[in-house]
């Protein structure tokens, strides 16, 4: 990554500041644009960047602040077509690359690889979803250290702790994986000379490693319950507000072995919307701070209890009552950057932010090695790439001559997502997801591409 970076930030909202603070320490140059004058004489004020009154879906605006010679353009406004526009205008004038943040993914179902096609991002990020996840990850008890997703979902990679019996000590050529999982990386502490290793057929995993694996989710999923600490899931979940993020968080849970959910929403209209989702969970209509509500409903035996509404001040007396009555975990989303340490005070267990859990993510991308990297891994010890496969006729995985420090982990084909074997053939138009060490990128991208962007 070059030591300065032009960047120009679409949007002065709780994502767009939070990631100009931290890129102004940096010898990044940014700018900022946002049609309120207030935001933007604050940021100019305090900040070192430059912050310009425009509106960023208009090319001579994207032009003044400098996008034409930009290498990333960040679309955060709270408006997600803003955001799309913006991208596709930033292609068009000159970003190198372009991260475009989204409210909603359900905009793209479907769609995705022609929204990408047409609008020209790189990385799609949604505040909801990552915030979901994260509360999701909470409630399982964080059996994965880390849960990243790729092709539009169908595919994860999961760092875990070292797996417990037989595979220890096995050659990589010798496992027997469950399911389609390839093990891509490991995550070594015992030796300074190899922290991380994306392994070979003769790398065996060692007492004390973490293990990046990447699969289908119920894959995946078989694969824990096999090598993990053999430790029933029960847990009992009550979630207040079926927002975006309560949706979200109820639907995956309801999918969860072991997990009961029960989804509280004040607003009638939508609590009926929820139980047609068909999804295995409970909907009640009523106030989640109702004391006899959460009487009858035997609060006081539910395990976690996760406030997602829009409102800050709900999610905090919400978890404050919850927790008097005796609910083992509080979790809440937290909307305003100023509530963070009052969430805290008051006991909150977890004080989820979806805008900052967005910025971090998108700061991890900047610090990447390769303008085509989608994911951070190991802090930066190694990159997942996303490639679109340009080669001069089908070849096998085996017959590429990839670098030993690098790995394919899935390939999408039309709407065909697989976890390839090394015997399997790639051709141009497929996508592929691809992990490696920094000191491959190069190489990696040439084979597949045909072109480096280093």
């Amino acid at each position: 990554m070059p030591v300065s970076q032009q960047i120009v930030v679409v949007g002065a909202g709780e994502v767009g500041q939070h990631l100009a603070r931290i890129l102004s320490k940096g010898s990044h140059r940014v700018t900022v644009v946002d049609t309120d004058p207030e935001k933007i004489r604050l940021m100019n004020e305090s900040l070192d960047v430059q912050a310009l009154v425009g509106d960023g879906t208009r090319p001579e605006v994207l032009t003044h602040a400098g996008v034409v010679k930009a290498s990333l353009l960040i679309a955060v406004t709270n408006n997600d077509h803003v955001n799309m526009l913006a991208c596709l205008l930033g292609r068009q004038l000159g970003a190198k690359r372009r991260i475009l943040r989204v409210q909603d993914t359900g905009i793209l179902d479907g769609y995705h690889n022609f929204y990408r096609d047409t609008l020209g991002y790189d990385v799609v990020l949604s505040t909801s979803e990552l915030a979901a996840r994260e509360v999701i990850e909470t409630v399982k008890e964080r059996h994965a250290l880390e849960v990243e997703t790729y092709c539009e979902g169908k595919i994860q990679l999961r760092r875990l702790r070292q797996p417990e019996g037989e595979l220890l000590g096995v050659p990589l050529k010798e496992m027997r994986l469950t399911g389609k999982v390839v093990l891509v990386g490991i995550q070594r502490s015992t030796d300074p000379s190899r922290p991380f290793i994306v392994p070979g057929g003769d790398d065996s995993i060692q007492a004390g490693d973490q293990i990046l694996v990447m699969g289908e989710a119920s894959d995946l999923d078989a694969f824990e319950r096999e090598v993990g600490k053999h430790s029933a899931l029960k847990r009992e979940v009550i979630i207040m507000g079926a927002g975006r993020i309560g949706r979200a968080v109820a639907s995956k849970l309801s999918n969860t072995h072991g997990v009961s959910v029960k989804v509280i929403e004040h607003d009638s209209s939508r609590a009926r919307a929820l139980e047609q989702m068909g999804d295995d969970f409970l909907v009640l209509t009523g106030n989640a701070t109702d004391l006899e509500l959460l009487r009858e409903e035997h609060i006081g035996k539910t395990d976690v209890f996760v406030a997602t509404t829009k409102d800050d001040e709900d999610n905090l007396v919400a978890c404050q009552i919850a927790r008097v009555m005796g609910v083992g975990r509080t979790v809440a989303i937290v909307n305003k950057a100023s509530y963070g340490g009052i969430y805290d005070l008051m006991g909150v267990d977890l004080a989820i932010s979806p805008r900052e859990l967005c910025a971090k993510r998108i700061m991890r991308l900047v610090r990447a090695s390769s303008p085509r990297a989608v994911s951070i891994l190991a802090e930066g010890k190694a990159e997942v790439l996303e490639l679109e496969v340009r080669l001069k006729e089908p070849t096998t995985i085996a017959d590429l001559n990839l670098p030993p420090t690098a790995k394919i982990g899935a390939r999408m084909r039309g709407d065909t997502v697989s976890v390839p074997g090394g015997g399997e053939t790639l051709k141009t138009g497929d996508r592929v997801i691809v992990l490696s060490l920094s000191d491959a990128l190069d190489e990696v991208e040439a084979i597949l591409t045909g072109e480096q962007t280093k």
